[in-house]
């Protein structure tokens, strides 16, 4: 078994409250998030999807889709269920250009691998186009035992830290070159208006109580390239609004580029089955 990367006020408190083993992570208990924002006539869609890793028990698989205009990412995440830490990732980007990008997250170093369509492309999947560049990118310098992931998976451990007993926690996110440290605190959210449908079930709408989960987001080390953090597109300070009866992440807050000051509402959740 993997040793478990975690530390105080990080997320070990967070596996001993419910006194569970690492590999027995209890899956979130939605399967699929799907998201909307509209702004200046164009709309913009993220799903995400967390099911167990079929190839190890230990781990969960993220995947998740988003578009907005002509522009389109598939991301598939392999990260430690019990603390998030990313183990691998992949991205495929679709816009002016293709690329697809892998990144290897191995214990001294991030692999990061970009290939590019060959002339023609001749119908070959992404992960076999030729390679374009390759590089090992090394970790700033952290904590021991500092969680670093993707922030996608920040939907699920923001969920997971408002349910424990720790005042505050952080985990560092990688995104191309750069490392950003995200901080957690939470506190009462206001009520608010949902719209989203439930698969299988009837609409959910009207006013809802929520929990607040607040993202503080600061670089860590040196930054490689431009600031690119970016959660859903929200790419400063975040908020995530949960439904305080059924733990739902119904709305994130924050600032995208061009827009500024957004929100971004949950349009449509996909319940997890419960075990046999």
């Amino acid at each position: 078994m993997k040793q478990l990367l975690c530390q105080p006020l990080l997320f070990c408190s967070l596996l001993s409250m419910a006194g569970i083993a690492a590999g027995a992570t209890p899956l979130p208990a939605w399967q699929v998030l799907e998201y909307e924002q509209q702004a200046f006539f164009v709309t913009a869609r993220s799903r995400v999807e967390i099911v167990p890793d079929a190839a190890n028990a230990e781990n969960w698989r993220l995947s998740a889709n988003s578009s907005v205009a002509s522009n389109s990412e598939e991301l598939i995440l392999d990260m430690v269920a019990s603390s998030g830490r990313a183990v691998y990732r992949s991205r495929f980007s679709k816009g002016k250009n293709e690329r697809y990008k892998t990144f290897d997250f191995q214990p001294e170093h991030i692999l990061r691998v970009r290939r590019d369509p060959p002339p023609g492309n001749a119908g070959l999947p992404p992960a076999q186009w030729p390679i374009s560049s390759s590089h090992d990118i090394p970790y700033p310098p952290l904590a021991a035992g500092v969680v670093v992931t993707d922030a996608y998976a920040l939907l699920a451990l923001a969920q997971r830290f408002l349910t424990s007993e720790e005042p505050t926690a952080e985990v560092v996110v990688y995104t191309e070159f750069n490392f950003y440290r995200v901080g957690m605190s939470r506190g009462d959210g206001p009520a608010i208006k949902v719209d989203y449908q439930v698969s299988g079930a009837p609409a959910v709408s009207g006013s809802r109580q929520t929990r607040l989960v607040t993202l503080q987001v600061t670089p860590v080390g040196e930054q490689r390239e431009k600031p690119d953090f970016s959660l859903l597109g929200l790419d400063a300070d975040v908020s995530v609004l949960f439904d305080r009866d059924n733990g739902l992440p119904l709305q994130l807050r924050g600032k995208a580029p061009r827009i500024g000051s957004t929100e971004i509402n949950l349009k449509s959740v996909t319940m997890r089955e419960p075990p046999a």
